[in-house]
């Protein structure tokens, strides 16, 4: 790909929110608060890379991939060619100090292969993720593969549980890998309802910022391109929804 070139990202609109895709091989944030869709635009994102060949891979953090399999095919969306990493934590008991890292013991499957099941947690020990075992494992996995999106879910995971104390050194060092590697990838924030800056929106090249409003007895869903480095981009807020079949959908878009 050019340098002037940009990388659709598979959602109907927010391509033109983006004037014209995202800038690729770098780190973005896509930010909002539960419930907003984050989950489901990531993986569109990824579907629309692998839908014209390109590798792509999901790293999940926070909710066990067999229910994220089965709730993107609720939605209608047929996932199974994503690869994805499982890189949940398996604390079977509550220890002062990590047992053992992910790095040996997890490994890229595709979505398809992933049991309806959850994965069983191990019988003896307890085996964590931190910063360093990620980058380590995304590394070995990427000198593999020639990746060209990718999506982690969530950041917000990783800094709860793994960044405490040195959480803005370790984030800085991790997105300048992300950038290094020159895959473009979405990292999932989630945002309280009342908004604040965090590390990582300062830090990634861009936000796309999703919205829930609950209005009367209904909830609406709104997208926003807050941040867009070396690009101009649409300022507007405009309403989206989760269709089954199609999953976001941006209501009449740029």
């Amino acid at each position: 790909m050019k340098k002037s070139e940009r990388l659709k990202t598979g959602i109907d609109g927010l391509d033109g929110m983006l004037t014209g895709g995202l800038i690729p091989g770098r780190p973005y944030v896509l930010s909002g608060p539960a419930g907003s869709g984050k989950t489901t635009l990531g993986m569109q994102f990824l579907l629309g890379g692998l839908t014209k060949g390109e590798r792509v891979l999901f790293v999940a953090l926070e909710e066990p991939v067999n229910e994220i399999r089965l709730n993107m095919e609720a939605l209608g969306l047929d996932v199974g060619g994503v690869e994805v990493l499982d890189a949940n934590s398996d604390i079977r008991r509550y220890e002062p100090s990590p047992v053992m890292e992910i790095s040996p013991k997890r490994w890229v499957q595709r979505m398809r292969d992933i049991s309806v099941d959850i994965r069983k947690t191990t019988r003896f020990k307890s085996i964590v993720v931190s910063v360093h075992s990620l980058q380590t494992t995304l590394q070995h996995e990427m000198r593999k593969k020639n990746y060209s999106r990718l999506v982690i879910d969530s950041l917000t995971a990783l800094r709860f549980f793994c960044m405490v104390g040195e959480e803005v050194g370790l984030l800085r060092s991790f997105i300048r890998f992300l950038s290094e590697s020159k895959v473009t990838t979405l990292l999932v924030v989630e945002t309280p309802e009342v908004y604040g800056l965090t590390p990582e929106i300062f830090l990634a090249r861009g936000e796309i910022r999703l919205h829930k409003i609950r209005e009367s007895n209904r909830i609406k869903r709104m997208i926003s391109v807050e941040k867009f480095r070396g690009s101009g981009h649409e300022e507007k807020t405009f309403q989206m929804e989760i269709k089954k079949g199609k999953g976001v959908v941006i209501l009449a878009p740029p």
